[in-house]
């Protein structure tokens, strides 16, 4: 980052294409829609070239981006006044969570519905620790919250997840009785 903020057009490259996956994944979740998470990718980077004299080369880059994408999906969402209506289309996610616990909890059906049930602040918090890998301090950070209540958020998001599946095995067992 302190290559790019120097003018290396080679040092954007290098993180664009080592963040542009993660990020692009994160705003699908938001999003809820592919078309659109393609389009705030783009604004993410945008944001990022013209902030990059802001940031500050003691903080790690990762998180700072995830920041800048959460914020341009708030922009995109204030401005179209549509968050229900963005979250309501949840089934057409790509596929993830892949973080360890993933396999043992369900099948990728299962786990899309089941994290379409959590309220969005949990969901976010789960994915931003369980699949990003980000620390709670991180997200703590990007969320404008206290690490507790970050670490709070995912361990109650982990808990409603794992009732929501098992709700679901539970129904799929009378289904077949």
């Amino acid at each position: 980052m302190i290559r790019y903020q120097g003018g290396s057009l080679e040092a954007f490259q290098e993180i664009y294409a080592q963040l542009a996956p993660g990020v692009r994944r994160y705003l699908s979740h938001l999003a809820g829609r592919s078309d659109l998470a393609d389009d705030l990718l783009q604004e993410t980077f945008l944001q990022m070239h013209r902030s990059r004299a802001a940031y500050n080369p003691e903080y790690a880059v990762r998180p700072w981006v995830f920041g800048l994408a959460r914020n341009v999906f708030l922009m995109n969402r204030r401005a179209a006044r549509q968050w229900a209506k963005l979250h309501e289309s949840r089934e057409e996610l790509p596929e993830f969570p892949v973080f360890p616990e993933a396999d043992k909890l369900g099948s990728q059906d299962e786990l899309r519905r089941g994290l379409a049930d959590l309220p969005p602040e949990r969901a976010e918090a789960l994915l931003l620790h369980h699949e990003w890998g980000f620390s709670f301090e991180e997200i703590a950070g990007m969320l404008g919250i206290s690490a507790a209540a970050a670490r709070a958020r995912a361990s109650r998001g982990m808990a409603e997840l794992r009732a929501a599946l098992n709700r679901m095995r539970i129904g799929m067992q009378k289904v077949r009785a």
